[in-house]
């Protein structure tokens, strides 16, 4: 068992702390041991955002997903189905493809020129003797879900629960979005240096809103927050502590998250275009994943921990699979208020950052508006004592 430095188990350091009402540990945000554990026990076994369906339409589209010192490639093979497999080499481990995304009739590595199949099957190699047997060298495969058109990969070797079961008490509430008839119309990668424990914090209260996110509150209400600082659910709630879904309470007269809280698109999504009543609301899967619904468009939020101060966030924002770029929407408008957001978000990050370096940092006390803070422990101390940490 990992156990932190006074002897005690980061899990059983991180109960003990909620216990008493204050912050986790700077070492927890410090500590290179640990970072490598989470990074093998936790995130190597979380489902992992890759992205939405909409960029693997095509037999040969692919996009990548990193994950530590792993590398997966998602594809969609020849037969329709989407394949998801390690981008190492059979033969000495090269990189088949640079991270990001593309098109490909077959994967040949860079290196000696072994030549893979979409789905991940060895088809052939140079100049090798006549007893080699390209079947015996496949890819390792990696799992491979999709949820409301978003997918997702997970590195497990074991069967992980799946991703519909996990996030389906937030059906009721997300799926009138119709994600899945959506595209992507811009994403944005940041480079955030903090611990993705202080990138995760930070989403999950809003008690530093009113003074940091002049855009942000212009279309959402924080007053209107419930008693605890979170947001308001009206279905089941998750029993998984990872899995966290509500409202988002909008100005009077505000229908969707932007500067004048009106649409961006004029072509609303899913049930909206049929005259549903419009409502913001957001489906969270600690610690990888997140995704936000307006009316008119929505953003997806990924995080991937580069180093133990280093995270990269990824924003993707989606519109109606018909809309158009500077017809239907203006991309600078769609963008603007969440791009603000997450670089005032950044900086705040950072500032911690630099702060729990300090030897003299000791947690202190959170704030009524810091229960989702709370949550968030609880669901980290749940992975860390699953991996025995």
């Amino acid at each position: 068992m990992a156990l932190a430095a006074d002897g005690v188990s980061y899990s059983r350091t991180v109960r003990d702390h909620i216990e008493r009402g204050v912050g986790i540990p700077r070492e927890l945000y410090l500590s290179q041991e640990l970072f490598a554990e989470e990074m093998t026990g936790i995130f190597g076994r979380s489902w992992l955002y890759a992205g939405h369906e909409s960029q693997l339409t095509q037999p040969g589209q692919y996009l990548t997903v990193e994950c530590g010192t792993e590398s997966v490639i998602v594809a969609r093979a020849r037969d329709g189905r989407l394949t998801a497999f390690s981008n190492v080499c059979r033969h000495r481990g090269a990189r088949l493809v640079d991270p990001g995304c593309g098109i490909k009739q077959r994967f040949v590595c860079p290196y000696h020129q072994w030549t893979y199949r979409l789905d991940g099957t060895l088809q052939g190699a140079p100049r090798m003797p006549d007893s080699f047997d390209p079947g015996s060298f496949p890819l390792p495969t990696a799992h491979v879900e999709v949820w409301h058109g978003l997918v997702f990969v997970h590195l497990g070797e074991a069967a992980p629960e799946p991703i519909a079961e996990l996030l389906g008490t937030g059906d009721a509430l997300m799926g009138a979005f119709g994600i899945a008839k959506t595209r992507v119309a811009h994403t944005i990668s940041y480079q955030v240096e903090a611990n993705w424990k202080l990138v995760w914090e930070n989403a999950q209260e809003c008690y530093h809103c009113n003074v940091n996110h002049p855009e942000l509150i212009r279309a959402f209400d924080v007053a209107g927050l419930n008693a605890t600082g979170r947001l308001e659910t009206k279905s089941s709630p998750s029993l998984d502590p990872r899995v966290a879904h509500g409202r988002f309470p909008l100005r009077p007269g505000a229908v969707s998250l932007t500067l004048d809280g009106q649409y961006a698109s004029c072509k609303p999504l899913g049930a909206f275009g049929g005259g549903l009543e419009p409502y913001t609301a957001s489906i969270h899967l600690k610690p990888t994943f997140a995704l936000v619904g307006c009316p008119d468009y929505a953003v997806v939020l990924s995080e991937r921990p580069v180093s133990v101060d280093c995270t990269e966030v990824r924003m993707s924002w989606l519109v109606r699979d018909d809309a158009v770029d500077g017809t239907d929407y203006d991309l600078d408008t769609l963008a603007k208020v969440w791009d603000e957001t997450n670089k005032q978000d950044w900086g705040l990050c950072e500032r911690a950052q630099l702060g729990v370096r300090s030897q003299s940092y000791v947690p202190g006390p959170l704030s009524v508006d810091e229960t989702a803070v709370v949550d968030f422990y609880r669901a980290y101390a749940n992975l860390l004592e699953a991996q025995d940490l």
